[in-house]
């Protein structure tokens, strides 16, 4: 039973090879950041796997959140429209 449980708590994330998760070490504030977030994580690891997508996406925020590359916003949209996914933006203000 122990060893059942210790190589559970060893075993890689699904997504880690595609998507490194980055872990602040304390709060952070991001303005401008740009976030892609889907419902559930095998959407992520879907849309991670397809190189067109992932050029654009840094690292993981969750199993369902990515940080996109600065500056890249439209491309992404662009480049999901392109394959058939619906991207929605949204727009908010930090205060």
């Amino acid at each position: 039973m122990k060893n059942r449980k210790a190589a559970k708590r060893n075993a890689a994330h699904p997504l880690d090879g595609l998507l490194p998760l980055i872990e602040a070490e304390g709060r952070e504030l991001h303005l401008h950041a740009t976030v892609l977030e889907v419902a559930e994580m095998n959407q992520l690891a879907e849309l991670a796997s397809q190189p067109k997508i992932r050029r654009y996406l840094l690292c993981r925020l969750s199993d369902t959140a990515a940080l996109v590359e600065p500056g890249c916003t439209r491309e992404l949209e662009d480049t999901l429209t392109a394959l058939q996914h619906t991207p929605k933006r949204l727009h908010g203000d930090w205060q």
